[in-house]
């Protein structure tokens, strides 16, 4: 990549996925949203690969304008690998003040309202119960840094994957 990085997308896209995240975790509890959390977890996930999409497309054609409009289906995957581990570390970061400093009942919340919902779905109050350790893991601060590294990471691989036969340069 002729030592052509782009850290410059990667910290834009990672702070961009960061606060849509919070702002719309924080909103959808603050605004007393009639949708279920994880509902609203499910399409705040969704809208931030659209952004990580944005950031992945925005640091390949970055990276092919400073080759002088070459870029290789590698470098476009590298790109994209890049943009995406910097955006899980930032989510990463990100959902730890969110997790320990801006909302400390995040996670009791977010088991309390996984446990309504399993309810709502027909699971018996033992389902629930036995579901609960699994729900602890899931919703705990840990369970976040992993889900925003591990998530973003894969997610942005198989972006770039893809994105990367479409932004090449064409031989």
């Amino acid at each position: 990549m002729n030592k052509k990085y782009p850290w410059k997308q990667a910290i834009i896209t990672g702070i961009a996925v960061g606060l849509v995240a919070v702002t719309t975790f924080s909103l959808g509890k603050q605004a007393h949203l009639n949708i279920n959390a994880a509902t609203l977890r499910g399409l705040t996930g969704l809208l931030t690969l659209v952004i990580l999409g944005i950031g992945i497309y925005i640091g390949m054609q970055s990276i092919k304008t400073a080759n002088s409009g070459n870029l290789t289906y590698g470098q476009a995957v590298f790109t994209g690998f890049i943009i995406a581990v910097v955006t899980g570390m930032i989510t990463a970061l990100v959902s730890v003040v969110y997790c320990t400093a801006v909302d400390p009942g995040y996670s009791a919340y977010m088991i309390s309202e996984s446990q309504k919902a399993l309810l709502a779905s027909g699971k018996s109050p033992a389902d629930v119960t036995a579901a609960t350790p699994a729900l602890q893991q899931q919703w705990s601060t840990g369970g976040q840094v992993v889900q925003a590294l591990v998530g973003q990471t894969i997610c942005g691989v198989v972006i770039a994957l893809v994105m990367g036969i479409f932004v090449k340069t064409k031989k």
